[in-house]
């Protein structure tokens, strides 16, 4: 409750956040910043004529997903968005060696992926990663989560990943938490 002889509560420029709706744009936005650098250089084509569909896409999926099945985490500096990572809940048909387990804690479990893994270039390399992971593996502990998996064909992420506790098995890497 603010009362007119306090101060309005100083909002940190240079802060991370756990992404609600209000967020919607600024990752929308850097997905297709991502997504546009991402492809343009695996596929050696220019992505931008699919920027505003693919930006309309992405809301879309994010009304109905965040903060249910998808987690986002975004570093902001200078009130800007500059970096970004999320956790989606994987939902699948188990396979049988969840029958190895107690049943009950096995029907519990929630497993995420890390995804949407994005740094604007001109803010790379300054350890924005490193503690938007620590937040987000933070969330997925207070979610419930058991373990978390990842893919990456960037071999200057690695790094992040592994500090974090990451282990690399076969093509992911997979941290039990």
């Amino acid at each position: 409750m603010m009362y007119p002889w306090m101060p309005n509560p100083v909002k940190d420029p240079n802060r991370i956040v756990r992404a609600d709706l209000s967020h919607m744009e600024a990752i929308a936005d850097m997905r297709v910043a991502q997504q546009v650098e991402h492809w343009s250089h695996t596929l050696d084509r220019n992505f931008d004529m699919y920027a505003g569909p693919f930006r309309d896409i992405t809301i879309s999926y994010l009304r109905r997903r965040l903060n249910h099945s998808l987690f986002y985490v975004i570093k902001y500096v200078d009130d800007e968005p500059v970096a970004m990572c999320a956790l989606e809940e994987q939902d699948e048909l188990p396979p049988i060696t969840v029958c190895m387990d107690d049943q009950t804690e096995a029907a519990r479990r929630r497993h995420g992926w890390v995804v949407s893994v994005y740094t604007k270039p001109t803010h790379r390399g300054r350890g924005y990663q490193q503690a938007l992971m620590k937040e987000l593996l933070q969330m997925a502990r207070e979610r419930g989560f058991s373990d978390v998996t990842l893919t990456t064909n960037r071999p200057d992420a690695i790094h992040v990943y592994e500090k974090a506790g990451f282990r690399h098995v076969s093509d992911k890497y997979f941290l039990k938490l």
